[in-house]
């Protein structure tokens, strides 16, 4: 076995399981496919954590979330997971370079981004480098509004386009309806069009010609990886399992309630779950 416990994810959950499972002497790997932070880099501001009464950057946050990793000489291993299977009682983990089993498995993988017919296309905003004169981002929720904040600060203009209706927090909206360059706009997308270096995007009642196209349209649960798999031993943590409850601090939350479990199974034989 190579460690008691793997975890897939390094973001807030996934780390936040590590400490603590590090605290309590039991041994884990971390798979990672790409930073240490996972989505919380798109944040503009993380605001409702209540240790930061300013908000802080995800970017910033990130790097805490590294500093947690370098102070608790957490083991991760940045390649991405290809397969998950289950061996009696133990997990099977398959990445390019090799195999690694454990006793628990701790899925914390997040969510991935519902996508739009159209290439080419942004879906991060830690995907859009440099300076805009105008980039139109696509949804209505508090991820599109977030990344509005953001690229008002990095663009001449910001277009917000919604379908139905803009579901955010008061809080949230005001911000944005205060940035004097972000524009919101209600209109249905028909088409993307890429021309030369911008793109045309085509809705019903307007056109936009911009430089870049940023979809926020909603996210899936990144699950796929264990579809099928049911033990008591596995367990979800963050995004990946708490539908429209996407917050960093219920994230860090859960990655610690499910290390306090795991320490409970192995200490006193306790495999009671609260579900």
């Amino acid at each position: 076995m190579d460690a008691l416990v793997g975890i897939i994810g390094a973001g807030p959950a996934g780390i936040s399981a590590g400490v603590q499972l590090k605290r309590y002497g039991l041994s884990t790997l971390i798979f990672e496919k790409d930073r240490i932070g996972g989505l919380v880099r798109n944040a503009y501001l993380v605001e409702n954590s209540m240790l930061y009464p300013q908000g802080i950057k995800g970017e910033d946050l990130a790097k805490i979330l590294e500093k947690y990793t370098a102070i608790y000489a957490l083991n991760i291993i940045f390649e991405k997971v290809v397969r998950i299977r289950r061996e009696e009682d133990f997990f099977m983990v398959s990445t390019p370079s090799g195999d690694y089993t454990f006793k628990h498995l701790v899925v914390a993988t997040g969510t991935r981004p519902r996508r739009l017919p159209f290439p080419g296309l942004k879906y991060h905003v830690t995907e859009m480098q440099g300076k805009y004169d105008h980039v139109l981002i696509i949804g209505g929720g508090e991820i599109a509004l977030d990344y509005g904040l953001t690229m008002s600060e990095r663009s001449r203009k910001v277009t917000i386009l919604y379908r139905r209706e803009i579901k955010a927090n008061a809080y949230l909206l005001e911000a944005v309806k205060n940035r004097r360059n972000i524009e919101l706009v209600k209109d249905t997308v028909q088409d993307i069009v890429t021309e030369g270096i911008g793109k045309k995007v085509l809705a019903q009642s307007h056109i936009f010609n911009v430089d870049e196209v940023l979809v926020a349209i909603g996210r899936e649960p990144n699950i796929e990886i264990v579809k099928g798999l049911e033990a008591p031993n596995l367990w979800l943590a963050g995004d990946v399992k708490n539908g429209i409850y996407r917050q960093t601090t219920i994230a860090i939350g859960d990655g610690i309630k499910v290390a306090m479990e795991i320490w409970r199974w192995e200490k006193y034989g306790d495999t009671e779950r609260d579900r």
